[in-house]
């Protein structure tokens, strides 16, 4: 028989895992607080046999731990000091929460209640927005739209992934929760298009838009592409009383970025890439090491008289891992990515809560894809930790055929 505490720690790190869902909706510290009792919680549960057996036999696990250890490596000869060195290997120990959930969410019951406790956030979130917009809600105009409690571009990322599990829930769905679900996905189009000025959630929830879609209706949904494609700037022309959408003015900044005079944020990181290309033609095969851009971009930028000399990351996961790690950190990410897709896979054919989870991790995937496109996402702590715990909670539905045939022998 197990001591007492040894169950309770067991009890505890699951509904810290369900509190870390809810949280991914409030200022970051809430997060941090919640996996960091969780990791203690984690440690103190012991069963440590059949934790790492599963881990070892979990290939999204594996590939977790395997990118953390890589910029663990690429720390060694960084070019950074090292404390910077350190802080930037431990910017990325959130990767490390995948193998950590998928452990300890065996139960179907607790790993739903985790998504519904990321949803309640994401609602209450939706709810203040508009709240804020109506005036009766108090907020202070930042030139950023109705944002709550993160900042637009955080805002708009975890806002156009909520419309797409919405959507989802809503073809599910019948009756009145069909109307329910879909009012909440518009309502969430809605609040990323005007509300809220955060381009990368945009292109993001077109891009989970045109997923949906495919994914759903294959090319049935060609009929309702064709509806989208019409009805987006319809909306935006009569809407004259919403904040204008960003999206219309990448193409205007990009003309008139003036590094010297006028530098527009679309300009700036079109520098930023440019400079990034050329710190990964200086060390193509293992990179700068970890935490080396900053000090790398500033003689760079130095050396090219450019004006933005401090420049913490490129806004561009790929970008920032090649320039660390090179192009075998590169081929690692992109690993990364497609191994969690592939199991996206695995998830449908367990057939748990009539395939959701598959499609989740799948919509995860792209939202980080696209979204590392134009931001450092798993850099970042607020957007990587939602990456990272969802898809603990989604990939912990896999199950190891060695774990199961423990699992047998032991019932």
């Amino acid at each position: 028989m197990r001591h007492w505490y040894f169950s309770f720690a067991e009890k505890v790190q699951i509904y810290l895992v369900v509190l870390a869902c809810f949280s991914i909706a409030l200022p970051t510290a809430f997060m941090s607080i919640s996996m960091g009792l969780f990791v203690i919680a984690w440690a103190l549960s012991g069963d440590y046999k059949n934790k790492f057996q599963l881990i070892f036999n979990h290939p999204a696990a594996l590939i977790s731990i395997a990118f953390f250890l890589l910029y663990g490596i690429g720390m060694l000869y960084s070019s950074a000091s090292w404390e910077m060195r350190m802080t930037w290997w431990l910017k990325y120990h959130k990767l490390l929460y995948v193998p950590l959930i998928i452990t300890v969410l065996a139960d179907e019951k607790y790993r739903s209640l985790a998504l519904k406790a990321f949803l309640a956030g994401m609602l209450m979130v939706l709810f203040i927005s508009y709240l804020k917009w109506m005036g009766v809600v108090p907020h202070k105009d930042i030139g950023q739209g109705y944002f709550v409690f993160k900042g637009r571009i955080a805002h708009n990322i975890f806002m156009a992934f909520t419309m797409y599990l919405t959507l989802h829930l809503a073809v599910k769905s019948f009756g009145l929760k069909r109307w329910v679900w879909s009012a909440v996905s518009f309502l969430s189009a809605m609040n990323i298009l005007f509300l809220v000025n955060g381009r990368s959630g945009q292109i993001i929830m077109v891009a989970l838009i045109f997923w949906f879609l495919w994914e759903t209706w294959r090319w049935k949904s060609v009929r309702w592409l064709s509806v989208l494609v019409v009805s987006l700037p319809v909306i935006y022309f009569i809407a004259d009383d919403l904040p204008k959408n960003r999206l219309m003015e990448i193409k205007q900044e990009v003309m008139n970025h003036d590094p010297s005079q006028a530098p527009t944020s679309s300009g700036l990181r079109l520098e930023f890439y440019q400079n990034a290309l050329t710190l990964i033609s200086q060390n193509p095969i293992f990179g700068g090491g970890t935490g080396s851009f900053e000090n790398e971009y500033r003689a760079l930028a130095e050396n090219q008289k450019t004006v933005t000399t401090y420049v913490p990351n490129p806004h561009n996961e790929f970008l920032l891992t090649g320039q660390e790690l090179g192009v075998v950190g590169l081929l690692i990410l992109i690993a990364y990515f497609i191994i969690f897709w592939r199991m996206s896979y695995r998830l449908d054919v367990l057939k748990i809560n009539e395939e959701y989870y598959g499609y989740a991790l799948r919509g995860l995937v792209v939202t980080i894809v696209v979204g590392s496109l134009f931001n450092s996402l798993l850099l970042d702590a607020g957007e990587g930790k939602f990456f990272c715990v969802l898809a603990g909670v989604f990939l912990s539905v896999y199950q190891p055929k060695k774990n199961l045939i423990n699992k047998i022998e032991v019932h």
